[in-house]
């Protein structure tokens, strides 16, 4: 067997392979007994067929299997052999496979290019100031009331802005005769995630009276079944309700564990300073990583940048889920995102690649106890024990992603304690 490693560029190899013709034949024969062993054909006793009968009906199938499995051979042997550690499943580029011939092939694969990074402690950055408004906190306690208000029923009065219905619904698009029906739903009038159409056309309703109003929806509508679709609408009001907040007051204060509102603001003027300073030193961080970056000039592999695109699909995938939206029904360009994130997402392996050249560069790790201390920090923030987080992240095969993921943010901290950071 003959196996050639070819440097395509510092990322991507080729496997150029060839295997005599005698041993693809000597294979086949094999495998050919195998099948004779299991094969029941008039005139011959079990486990007797001839072989010549066995390569005559099933020779294209057994090339073919004889192939894959020489190939994965040829693969493995290369590995071991050569010290390989490829980040990616090789993919057959190229292939000969004829009788009497030997067999040729090509498989292309990835590997991490090697990076030294140089000059990456003393960076300077400058951290951006931390300053909290009055305006700030004022919102922050709006956000709050806003977020504890209670809806209650409009007894008498038309719908408006602000108002939440429930309403009945019933539609019919136009040159399909398909049926809407929704018994109890409901909007917001005027909001973001109302249709402008729908708040136009229910304004000023009371209960029980019935509206109607057309839409003519985009051809990139969120809902796919209703792209490009001119819907016409009836509308039943069931329930008006408006929303009522609390007073901010001393009362209110008091029952979010402070003795007054001086103090409420107080509080959340300190939790608002902490997190623009925690902002702050995030962006600083930031900076410094990318300036590291910006000084080095190496290629990443394209599987790397794939599996980025891919969570981040993933990750739209889910949050349109817990908005109850099936993504594989929406309208979604994926091939338009993908385009759209790719920048993104090579800066983002980027990123990482150095991160993970600067961990090995000052030989830092990450120790089972650290891990521990990770999944306590979760711990807290949900209703699972660490004991518990750390089995599920064992059985999903996601722990040592996670020490990665550690042992990055280590990487980050190192040059980010080494830098030169200046207020301003």
């Amino acid at each position: 067997m003959k196996l050639d490693i070819v440097d395509i560029n510092s990322c991507r190899k080729n496997l150029v392979a060839e295997i005599p013709a005698d041993r693809v034949e000597d294979e086949i024969r094999r495998l050919a007994g195998t099948y004779a062993k299991k094969m029941k054909v008039a005139g011959f006793r079990p486990g007797k067929v001839p072989l010549h009968i066995v390569t005559q009906r099933f020779g294209a199938d057994l090339r073919n299997d004889v192939t894959q499995d020489l190939i994965r051979d040829a693969w493995k042997q290369a590995v071991q052999e050569r010290g390989l550690k490829p980040i990616s499943e090789p993919v057959v580029e190229k292939i000969e496979s004829e009788p009497g011939a030997s067999l040729k092939f090509v498989l292309a694969f990835e590997v991490l290019p090697g990076i030294e990074v140089m000059d990456y402690k003393g960076i300077q950055a400058t951290m951006p100031p931390v300053a909290v408004q009055d305006a700030d906190v004022d919102r922050a306690l709006e956000a709050l009331r806003d977020g504890q208000a209670q809806y209650i029923p409009v007894e008498e009065g038309a719908a408006q802005d602000g108002h939440l219905l429930t309403i009945t619904l019933d539609g019919e698009m136009e040159g399909s005769g398909k049926p809407i029906h929704e018994d109890d739903a409901t909007l917001i009038l005027g909001s973001q995630e109302t249709r402008p159409e729908f708040s136009a056309g229910l304004t000023g309703a009371r209960v029980d009276e019935m509206r109607a109003f057309d839409i003519q929806y985009p051809d990139d509508a969120r809902q796919k079944r209703l792209a490009g679709k001119l819907v016409h609408y009836r509308a039943k009001i069931k329930e008006i309700k408006k929303k009522e907040v609390s007073e901010l007051d001393d009362d209110f204060a008091r029952n979010h564990g402070s003795a007054n509102l001086e103090e409420m603001r107080g509080r959340i003027r300190e939790d608002l300073v902490t997190k623009a300073r925690h902002a702050a030193e995030e962006k600083a961080r930031e900076t410094v990583l990318e300036q590291v970056v910006q000084r080095l000039s190496f290629e990443v592999p394209e599987s790397l940048i794939r599996e980025e695109l891919q969570n981040n699909a993933r990750r739209i995938a889910a949050n349109l889920a817990r908005q109850g939206i099936d993504a594989s029904k929406t309208s979604i360009d994926w091939k338009k995102i993908f385009e759209e994130e790719r920048p993104f997402a090579d800066k983002s392996v980027r990123h990482r690649m150095v991160l993970d050249a600067i961990a090995r560069q000052e030989n830092l790790e990450v120790t089972d106890e650290e891990i521990d201390a990770e999944f306590g920090k979760i711990a807290q923030q949900g209703g699972k024990s660490a004991v518990a987080i750390r089995a599920q992240f064992e059985k999903d095969q996601r722990l040592q992603a996670f020490r990665q993921f550690l042992l990055q943010n280590k990487a980050l901290d190192f040059i980010y304690r080494n830098a030169t950071i200046s207020e301003g």
